[in-house]
């Protein structure tokens, strides 16, 4: 029998063999090792081509990294830049709002409102029905504009206030801002030593409910409020409106016991923590 028929016979008599006879010469081939037991996973080569793989994993995993940590930088100093300018702008907008708040103050640094006066008369009450038009002023004409201005000198010279209607430059309705919508009388005088005197003698028209008092901003109107909200609750002493600055006179008996200008509403702030 020659060779080739006796390697045929024996791989036959063998089917289960789980390598060749040249495998097994070999050192197992990949299968197995030279006494025929499976191979490691752990042999030399496959644990270089694994680290290999797992270095240049690693390697990509830690640029990305770097990419995103940078990223994150950049944007934080994006962030913080845009909060800076917002806070610039912020300010900007603050100091232009109190910058035209006092160009309109200044505006009415002549006039004066009289509220609780009952007036019938035509302009009067075209006032009371225009009261949904975008402008509130009267527009009356001139000759009812002057007996407006006449009964309002009359009831004022009644009273112990003496006003000339020549001291007087413009005269007219508002729509009234109350709880009883009355009308509101705005008074333009034409000079400050005449306003001044009708406010110094107001205190004459007490029990008639008619008041006079200084046309306000609504940011003047507001801290008034609060200030006349602060002496009732007996956290100041006393609070009074002049040349359109709200005045607050702290608790008396204390030694530092001040008068302040109150410019801004959170300038009360420390008045409304006392107990």
């Amino acid at each position: 029998m020659s060779a080739k028929s006796k390697k045929k016979k024996a791989s036959k008599a063998d089917p289960e063999s789980p390598v060749s006879e040249k495998d097994f010469q070999n050192g197992g081939g990949e299968l197995g090792d030279n006494n025929g037991r499976p191979r490691s996973p752990e042999t030399p080569l496959v644990n270089d081509r694994v680290m290999e793989a797992m270095n240049k994993g690693f390697a990509e995993i830690n640029l990305k990294l770097e990419q995103i940590i940078g990223g994150q930088s950049d944007l934080a100093e994006r962030v913080s830049s845009q909060e800076r300018q917002t806070t610039e702008h912020s300010e900007v907008i603050k100091t232009l709002v109190n910058r035209i708040d006092e160009l309109e103050q200044y505006s009415r640094k002549d006039d004066l409102i009289v509220s609780g006066l009952e007036i019938m008369h035509v302009s009067f009450s075209r006032a009371v029905t225009m009261d949904r038009a975008p402008d509130h002023h009267d527009n009356a004409p001139t000759h009812e504009l002057e007996t407006l201005e006449d009964k309002v000198v009359e009831f004022l010279n009644s009273h112990g206030i003496t006003v000339h209607t020549d001291q007087i430059s413009v005269c007219h309705t508002l729509r009234g801002r109350g709880k009883d919508k009355k009308s509101l009388i705005i008074m333009r005088l034409v000079s400050r030593k005449a306003k001044l005197f009708i406010l110094r003698n107001s205190s004459k028209l007490k029990g008639t409910n008619v008041y006079i008092n200084e046309h306000l901003t609504k940011k003047n109107s507001d801290i008034a409020r609060a200030a006349r909200v602060l002496r009732k609750q007996g956290k100041v002493q006393s609070t009074w409106v002049r040349n359109c600055t709200v005045f607050v006179k702290t608790l008396a008996g204390s030694e530092d016991a001040r008068i302040l200008a109150i410019r801004q509403l959170t300038d009360l702030d420390e008045f409304s923590k006392n107990n």
